[in-house]
């Protein structure tokens, strides 16, 4: 196709004899400059193969009543039975010549969303996790088009993934993309480790302690301990019920696999005992019903997925999708302010918390009048008049409800769902807290103190302007807003 009277003639040959499918060999031309011609010959498809230099290249076109075979698509198909078929820790490394999405691809025309389907689907059906990474993953890169017009192309061709139990077995493995010298393709090497520095674990209200026996007790002793003091000291009644629930813990652990395993081969000795009567069988059967659930509402917490309540109950379902995210959000390491690469725990933190203190650090300002004169009030005296008075228990109660009830916690460790569910509790105080912010317009700081988390779409952070970029805030505290209405009814909202 390298010549103007090979493209007359190709349209010649087109408009004579209409083919259905059209296929050219020794091309000579990249995708773009071949696809050009798709919508003038009136094709629905296109499939090519890149020429190698100066010479091959292939072209296919062909409308939709042909159904053609891409031996690509066996790949995955064959990769999908490996990955199904196997339940040891597994991983693959290394050119897999395909890409998830345009996202991973840079210069050239962008590919129809259809085309990533394929492998996505072998990667997500073989329960395959992208390995955390360092370096420029765009690893494979190649000129198209020649002189002025001539421009780079870049994807990320290479890459590793891995099982679940790959993850479990080696959670700290991560992979780096080196330079791309001699090659069109970077080496990409993987490291594969298993050291977890454990850390002692924050409190989280945990929604499958509801319902437990001695629970209710253990929050209702909690919040009406009393230290001889008039104020309502939220903040430390929510820390009494803290201390009596881990207390209440200590005596009552949640059921997980080993429990389930300790109650399966209950149910087993049971069934086989002849002097066992059905109520036996029943009663073990219940408690192993229970650790079931148990175990189930832990990993839908965990994910932070509300698939669960549209009917998925496949509780590895759950259990993968945490460690996916986990494995999303590991930050190997961090480039300092002086460009240096810190991969060590301690020092990745010194360096997230300098910046953020350095980012969220005041120039306190002083001469606000010339901008104050400009803003004119907005709220009448009778608005003013509404906005004043004291919030009703039942308004207090409504917008307490309208928050998701396990929504990330903030530093206390409590959900929404922990102030739901006590409400018979709590109610009292929580309205009164609410009107005294309402009256006095201050709050106790300790109330909005919050988690600050990097929420983002770039997978494993490497530089403070990732995190500059990614920063977001979660957290959940009693944050409960008034607003008025169109009609001026006064209503309440809760404020995530």
């Amino acid at each position: 196709m390298g010549s103007k009277w090979t493209i007359s003639y190709l349209r010649e040959i087109w408009q004579k004899h209409k083919p259905d499918f059209l296929f050219l060999s020794e091309t000579k031309k990249d995708f773009e400059f071949v696809q050009g011609f798709q919508t003038h010959f009136g094709f629905d498809n296109l499939v090519t193969v890149d020429p190698i230099g100066t010479s091959g290249g292939l072209a296919l076109y062909y409308n939709n009543e042909f159904q053609i075979q891409k031996l690509r698509e066996q790949v995955w198909e064959r990769l999908t039975r490996c990955g199904l078929s196997r339940s040891d820790p597994w991983f693959m490394i290394g050119d897999l010549n395909e890409i998830t999405g345009n996202h991973e691809k840079e210069g050239g025309a962008l590919r129809h969303p259809d085309s990533f389907v394929p492998f996505n689907n072998m990667i997500r059906n073989s329960g395959l996790l992208e390995f955390p990474a360092k370096g420029n993953k765009m690893s494979w890169q190649g000129r198209r088009g020649k002189g002025k017009g001539a421009f780079m192309v870049r994807c990320r061709l290479d890459r590793a993934l891995a099982n679940e139990e790959w993850h479990t077995l080696l959670p700290c493995s991560y992979t780096e993309y080196l330079g791309m010298v001699g090659s069109d393709h970077r080496p990409v090497v993987a490291y594969l480790e298993d050291k977890v520095i454990r850390k002692r674990g924050q409190f989280r209200f945990d929604k499958r302690w509801i319902g437990k026996e001695g629970f209710m007790e253990s929050i209702a002793m909690g919040w009406a301990k009393d230290y001889g003091s008039d104020q309502v000291d939220i903040v430390k009644k929510i820390s009494n019920c803290r201390h009596e629930i881990a207390k209440w813990r200590r005596n009552n652990p949640p059921t997980g696999k080993e429990k389930i395993g300790e109650l399966q081969k209950a149910l087993e000795d049971v069934q086989m005992d002849d002097s066992r009567t059905q109520e036996d069988i029943m009663e073990v059967s219940r408690k192993l019903q229970d650790a079931y659930k148990d175990e189930e509402e832990y990993w839908h917490q965990k994910s932070r997925n509300l698939w669960n309540t549209l009917g998925d109950h496949n509780t590895n379902f759950f259990h993968a999708l945490t460690k996916q995210r986990r494995t999303r959000n590991r930050i190997v390491g961090l480039h300092d302010t002086h460009g240096n690469w810190i991969t060590e725990d301690t020092g990745i933190e010194k360096v997230a918390v300098d910046y953020f203190e350095d980012l969220f650090n005041t120039t306190s300002p002083t001469d606000f009048e010339g901008f104050l004169e400009e803003i004119r009030p907005g709220i009448t005296p009778q608005m003013n008049q509404r906005l004043l008075r004291q919030a009703s228990e039942e308004e207090v109660r409504t917008a307490l409800f309208m928050m998701h009830p396990e929504k990330a916690p903030g530093p206390d460790g409590m959900t929404a769902l922990f102030f739901q569910h006590s409400w018979h509790v709590v109610k009292q105080d929580l309205v009164t807290m609410v009107n005294n912010f309402l009256i006095s317009g201050e709050l106790d700081s300790r109330l909005n103190m919050t988690n600050i988390c990097v929420m983002s779409e770039i997978e494993n952070l490497s530089s403070n302007a990732d995190l500059r970029d990614s920063i977001g805030i979660c957290g959940r505290e009693i944050d409960l807003g008034q607003y008025s209405d169109s009609s001026g009814n006064v209503s309440w909202s809760a404020n995530k």
